[in-house]
């Protein structure tokens, strides 16, 4: 079925920001005593924060409370706040670009909070027709419900949509969604990214996602 409609991802695939996001929960985990590999958090990209942290906790058999919960969520947030500093991956922009000359409906799904997506949107010279973000959900990445609300904007069938993504979980949502994905590796290794229909490095992504517009697998 024809591609008719794009969705795109935002941490790691608009905007490089998630080397900062992994940062901040390495200092959060640590104010408490703990301390996890970077790749502990990169594997759980696109998760709500809390949902993150309660992973972490249950993974690692710690039974941690909602106060040490809370305190590693608020800890974070604010050392992201205070310390993040990013750029926008500029692959990912120009294919951006050239959908919107192409008039092909662009949507972002993203697990960061609304407030911190208005701010990388508000510097990005980039109108989405559809945008969700981790408070429209009441359940984020890994389930197909981020995805779907996007789709539900549209009049296209979920398998007319192409998702990109760049990390596990989020590969699991669009695919449950019923999208086809097209994974990039700006974070991961294409070993963390099989479950995608498709792995591409970030150099040949707009040429990859025209190539997919005009019916080529």
């Amino acid at each position: 079925m024809k591609i008719k409609a794009v969705c795109f991802d935002m941490d790691g695939v608009v905007v490089d920001t998630m080397r900062y996001h992994v940062e901040a929960w390495r200092h959060a985990f640590n104010k408490k005593g703990y301390d996890h590999d970077e790749h502990v958090f990169y594997l759980r990209e696109g998760m709500p924060g809390k949902k993150t942290i309660k992973d972490v906790f249950e993974v690692f058999n710690v039974d941690a409370s909602e106060e040490i919960i809370e305190d590693i969520y608020v800890q974070k947030r604010n050392y992201f706040k205070e310390n993040a500093q990013y750029e926008f991956i500029e692959e990912t922009v120009s294919t951006l670009k050239s959908l919107q000359n192409l008039h092909i409906p662009i949507a972002l799904v993203t697990g960061s909070r609304k407030e911190f997506v208005n701010e990388v949107l508000g510097k990005l010279q980039i109108t989405f027709n559809t945008i969700i973000t981790g408070d429209d959900v009441k359940e984020g990445k890994p389930a197909p419900e981020p995805y779907l609300l996007a789709m539900d904007q549209h009049p296209f069938d979920p398998s007319e949509w192409l998702v990109i993504e760049n990390a596990p979980l989020g590969i699991q949502s669009a695919k449950s969604a019923g999208a086809y994905c097209l994974a990039v590796e700006t974070t991961l290794d294409q070993k963390y990214l099989k479950e995608a229909d498709q792995i591409v490095k970030c150099k040949d992504l707009e040429r990859t996602v025209e190539s997919l517009l005009k019916g080529a697998k």
